[in-house]
């Protein structure tokens, strides 16, 4: 068995991928490790689209290249236009796809939101003061997945460019329309060795009082 701090050390994000299939077993896995990550109030506020039909990746693409041209649309310079559809549509090139949307999220005690309310908070304002715990969740659930995918010698990409193109991609998908786009996450058998990166030193990121 991988040592867990060896797997977090060799990840990295991979951009081009084999066109080897993932297993329905195999995306299993990394959603099942997804959801093991905490989550605020144990809210559980993720939904997991995972797409590995090709038309239906290439469909996802021409969405968001749509999103993207609608997002930019009063830019004229075509080379800026082009870098900015690459970049946000890469994923399809990937034998899996996996979009994932945060949903709603409650707090656990409802005197807490009253209160918050009694002050003039609304609940995305309540979450905003609490440190965003559905985003974070969600970032929790998304990194399980991009560590079981180094486990299983898949490499991925943390992606959210596309999220600009959110409502082509929610209706290519037909996911309800309160669910929020906040990731696209390739998945495949690297095509190459990502070059490593860079780590701050210790010194510069941390301190113990």
């Amino acid at each position: 068995m991988q040592d867990i701090y060896e797997i977090m050390k060799s990840r990295r994000s991979t951009r081009k991928f084999l066109p080897d299939p993932v297993s329905d077993d195999e995306i299993r896995a990394l959603i099942s490790a997804a959801v093991t990550a905490p989550s605020g109030c144990n809210s559980q506020c993720w939904y997991f689209a995972a797409v590995r039909t090709p038309e239906k990746i290439a469909e996802l693409a021409e969405a968001a290249e749509k999103g993207v041209r609608r997002f930019y649309s009063d830019v004229t310079d075509e080379k800026f236009l082009s870098s900015r559809v690459k970049q946000t549509t890469f994923f399809k090139n990937a034998p899996l796809v996996i979009c994932v949307f945060l949903t709603d999220m409650k707090y656990h005690d409802p005197r807490v939101e009253e209160y918050y309310g009694s002050k003039g908070f609304g609940h995305k304002q309540v979450l905003d003061m609490l440190g965003n715990p559905d985003v974070l969740s969600l970032g929790a659930a998304v990194e399980n997945l991009l560590l079981k995918a180094e486990e299983m010698g898949l490499g991925a990409c943390w992606m959210n460019d596309p999220v600009v193109s959110s409502p082509e991609i929610c209706k290519a998908l037909n996911v309800p329309e309160e669910y929020r786009l906040m990731s696209v996450i390739p998945v495949g058998k690297s095509a190459y060795t990502p070059r490593e990166k860079a780590m701050k030193p210790m010194a510069e990121i941390m301190e113990i009082l």
